[in-house]
């Protein structure tokens, strides 16, 4: 390796880059590949994305065994990776500790709220007791969520062949994955925007996503049916520390899972916009 061959070949790059321009291309919904074309960037408005945390990864690394760490991270990003797809996420990709979704279009926005909680409901009832029982570590597999919503460009970029990944610019990746490291354990964490579109959406979605079913997970004559005056309010609201660059003052964590219950007809409703058929 010759220092001054490296110091060329990147200001050769750069020129050729300043030659070409950026062409900023306006798109609908996400693209399962970024574009390619010299220059161009794809520009989505209304994106949501949902990044999910393995938490204390810190403590998974100390210990010494590497096949409890090889099978937390293989249980926690299968599991993710599969919810994502089901969800029909258009965009999946792994940073880091975490792996984070894309959704866009119409009703995305309650489709990625009900990935979230169906994300969080997975991993403390059957990713986490699936990776003790296999382990035998004396670690727990845990998880945050944070989501945010926003506009996004995107641009395939990186070496000639096979070394060229999406970039994605904007703030709803950023946001959710701070989101999620703010979040504690088996917790999810959503932006003041993206909370704002839960309280302005339908009544039924409201319904479900905002208000707990009342049941203790016995009643069967609770659920959607509810009173909203008999539950209770499933999130929190608090301020937003100053410290992390946060772009809004508030936000709102929920601690909950699905109802062994309700939760079916609460995701369906969410999903949806519309009552389940009996």
């Amino acid at each position: 390796m010759n220092l001054n061959d490296v110091c060329a070949a990147v200001s050769s790059q750069l020129k050729q880059q300043a030659e070409l321009g950026i062409q900023i291309t306006r798109q609908n919904e996400v693209p399962e590949v970024g574009p390619t074309n010299k220059g161009v960037w794809f520009q989505i408005p209304e994106v949501t994305a949902v990044f999910a945390d393995l938490k204390d990864s810190t403590g998974l690394s100390a210990i010494e065994r590497p096949e409890v760490a090889a099978r937390a991270y293989t249980y926690f990003i299968r599991a993710m990776a599969v919810t994502l797809e089901r969800f029909s996420a258009q965009y999946v990709d792994i940073q880091g500790d975490g792996i984070f979704g894309l959704f866009s279009g119409r009703g995305s926005t309650f489709l990625a709220a009900a990935c979230g909680v169906t994300m969080k409901t997975l991993v403390e009832r059957e990713v986490s007791a699936r990776f003790t029982e296999d382990a035998s570590a004396d670690w727990e597999l845990t998880v945050g969520i944070g989501i945010d919503q926003g506009t996004l460009l995107v641009r395939r970029l990186g070496l000639r062949g096979t070394k060229q990944n999406e970039v994605w610019a904007g703030k709803p990746v950023n946001m959710a994955a701070k989101l999620s490291s703010l979040a504690a354990p088996n917790e999810m964490v959503v932006s003041e925007r993206v909370f704002g579109l839960y309280e302005r959406a339908s009544k039924l979605r409201q319904r479900a996503l905002i208000w707990s079913c009342g049941c203790d997970g016995e009643a069967r004559g609770a659920g959607l049916d509810a009173a909203i005056g008999a539950t209770s309010c499933l999130w929190e609201q608090e301020r937003a520390p100053e410290d992390l660059g946060l772009d809004f003052e508030n936000l709102h964590r929920l601690r909950s899972c699905w109802c062994v219950t309700h939760g079916p007809e609460f995701c369906e409703a969410i999903v949806t916009g519309r009552r389940p058929s009996l």
